[in-house]
C-alpha cells in the first residue's frame, strides 16, 4: 500500500514539474509574441521561433547535468544516453525503428541528416565516441566514428522523454565531418584512436 502511495505521490510531482515547465515556456513565448492585424482586421499573435528555442534552452539549462562539463571516458560510455545509441541503430537496422524518432530516420533534402541518408553498413559496425556533452535543448549529443568505416564523423542526439524514468530516443543523427580537404589526415588520426580505444559500442 505504501508503495502505491509513493507511486501516486511521484506521479503528482512529475505532473506538477511538467506543468511548471510548460508554463515557463509559454509565458516566455507569450511575452515574445507579436500581435499583427490580418487582412480581415482580426488580431493574431505570431510567435517568434527563436523565442521558442530560447525558452526551451533556458528551461533545459536549469535541469541537472546529464553528462556534465568534463566527463571521463568511463562516465561517457556508462551514460544511459550514450548506451542508447546502439539499440536505436539496431532498431533501425532490423526495421522496427525502436528507440529512434521519425526525425532521426528521415531522409532530408540536404542529405546530411537522417539515418536513411547513409549506408547501413555504418550502423552494423561498432563505434567509438570522440566527444559527448549535454545538449542545449535537452539530452546528450555525441560525435561518433564507426570502426569498420572510419571515414566520417556522425553527430547523434539522444533525448529522454518524460524526464527521469522516461524512455530514451535518438532524436537526430547527422554527418558532421570531416571537411573534404582533411580526409587523409582524419583517417590517420582516427586509426590511431581506434587502435587504442578502450571501449567500443
Amino acid at each position: 500500500m505504501r508503495f502505491l502511495q509513493n507511486k501516486t505521490l511521484i506521479a503528482w510531482v512529475m505532473v506538477l514539474l511538467v506543468a511548471g515547465c510548460v508554463y515557463l515556456i509559454y509565458s516566455s513565448i507569450g511575452s515574445q509574441g507579436v500581435v499583427q492585424t490580418d487582412q480581415s482586421g482580426q488580431e493574431a499573435i505570431t510567435t517568434d521561433t527563436q523565442a521558442i528555442m530560447d525558452a526551451i534552452k533556458r528551461v533545459e539549462s536549469e535541469q541537472p547535468p546529464r553528462i556534465g562539463q568534463s566527463p571521463t571516458a568511463a562516465e561517457i560510455y556508462a551514460s544511459p544516453y550514450i548506451q542508447h545509441i546502439r539499440p536505436a541503430l539496431n532498431g533501425y537496422l532490423d526495421g522496427s525503428n525502436a528507440g529512434a524518432e521519425e526525425a532521426a530516420m528521415d531522409i532530408t533534402s540536404d542529405s546530411s541528416c537522417g539515418l536513411g541518408n547513409f549506408d547501413k553498413s555504418y550502423y552494423q559496425s561498432k563505434f567509438i565516441i570522440l566527444e559527448a556533452s549535454d545538449n542545449d535543448y535537452g539530452g546528450v549529443q555525441a560525435y561518433i566514428v564507426f570502426v569498420n568505416k572510419p571515414d566520417s564523423i556522425f553527430w547523434a542526439w539522444v533525448y529522454q522523454l518524460g524526464g527521469e524514468g522516461g524512455k530514451y530516443v535518438l532524436r537526430a543523427f547527422c554527418k558532421s565531418g570531416p571537411p573534404a580537404d582533411q580526409t587523409a589526415q582524419f583517417k590517420n588520426y582516427i586509426n590511431e584512436i581506434i587502435s587504442s580505444a578502450p571501449v567500443m559500442m
